[in-house]
């Protein structure tokens, strides 16, 4: 319910996430859902997040990560990526590709 909440729609995936709450409101929400057995991971924030925050809610989720997975970077989030352990994989029409093996 949180993450409908986040996004004000229903997903259309069953998903795996992890949610970032402030004075009982969602601000940021990370997650996954499996595409032909290949995770898709996807992230986003509303409001101000600390940059230590971030970092330490994503390498708890990269931490129990034990499949393969894609992410699209939109937004030059591609060194943070790869400090957390994602490899580059090229450009698409969608932004940047990295892929976590």
């Amino acid at each position: 319910m949180d993450v409908e909440a986040f996004f004000g729609r229903s997903v259309p995936h069953t998903i795996r996430a992890r949610v970032l709450e402030r004075d009982g409101a969602v601000v940021g929400v990370a997650g996954y859902y499996i595409i032909n057995g290949l995770a898709v991971m996807f992230s986003d924030s509303k409001g101000d997040i600390s940059k230590m925050t971030i970092w330490r809610e994503s390498k708890a989720m990269m931490d129990g990560m034990k499949i393969p997975a894609i992410c699209v970077s939109q937004d030059g989030s591609g060194p943070f990526l790869e400090r957390l352990g994602w490899q580059y994989v090229g450009p698409s029409a969608d932004g940047e590709v990295y892929k976590w093996l």
